[in-house]
């Protein structure tokens, strides 16, 4: 991680942050301690990092978790319609209509219209990432807090708290819906670290001098 801090050297003076997310991960309250500039914006759910690409300086994280967890937190406090919006937003794609749909009637519909799958892809397997990137899970981001807090320069101490809910909780109808449509997604996200750092070509060749260096 030293390494990293001599790499973010030139990011140090006035950085700007920001946090993304797939949504329904609990990333807020970890947004507003770093001071996001996406918070309220339809940014803190872009669906690819190129929507950033405008910006100069700025460190990004983008969250995730279980999708089973996150599309219920979205249908429970009647957020459908806005979040279908916002991950579609400078997408050229249109959202469907969601508002007043309950969550058995999407998940009859066996579609991930919120495209959460499409926005994990631009995301962690972006291959030159403009802006230093931190992937965080959610489900272990008690563990990982210090070097999160690392990343964004924040020497604030901040307190994790733990999802009370869990999809394990639904009926069998619900689950069975949940894993139709998000099993492979779910997947993919529980083979990741708790973080992954993802660097642009540049910072990452001087990351490979610095430790060649010192081998």
């Amino acid at each position: 991680m030293i390494f990293l801090k001599q790499l973010f050297a030139r990011y140090q003076r006035g950085p700007k942050c920001s946090m993304c997310s797939m949504g329904g991960v609990g990333s807020t309250a970890l947004a507003r301690h770093i001071g996001s500039i996406s918070d309220k914006t339809v940014r803190e759910h872009a669906f690819s990092p190129s929507v950033y690409d405008s910006y100069g300086q700025l460190k990004i994280g983008y969250m995730i978790g279980s999708p089973y967890n996150s599309v219920l937190s979205i249908f429970r406090r009647g957020y459908q319609q806005m979040h279908a919006k916002a991950m579609h937003a400078n997408s050229g794609t249109q959202p469907a209509k969601l508002r007043g749909m309950s969550l058995e009637e999407y998940l009859e519909r066996g579609v991930d219209e919120f495209f959460i799958e499409r926005q994990f892809n631009n995301w962690v397997n972006n291959p030159d990432p403009k802006h230093p990137t931190i992937i965080i899970r959610y489900e272990l981001l008690a563990d990982n807090i210090d070097q999160i807090l690392n990343f964004f320069d924040c020497d604030k101490s901040f307190a994790v708290k733990t999802r009370k809910s869990s999809w394990t909780d639904q009926p069998a109808h619900i689950k069975k819906g949940l894993e139709k449509i998000y099993g492979p997604l779910n997947e993919k996200i529980e083979a990741l670290p708790g973080i992954k750092i993802l660097l642009p070509r540049q910072l990452t060749t001087e990351h490979q001098l610095i430790t060649s260096s010192i081998a």
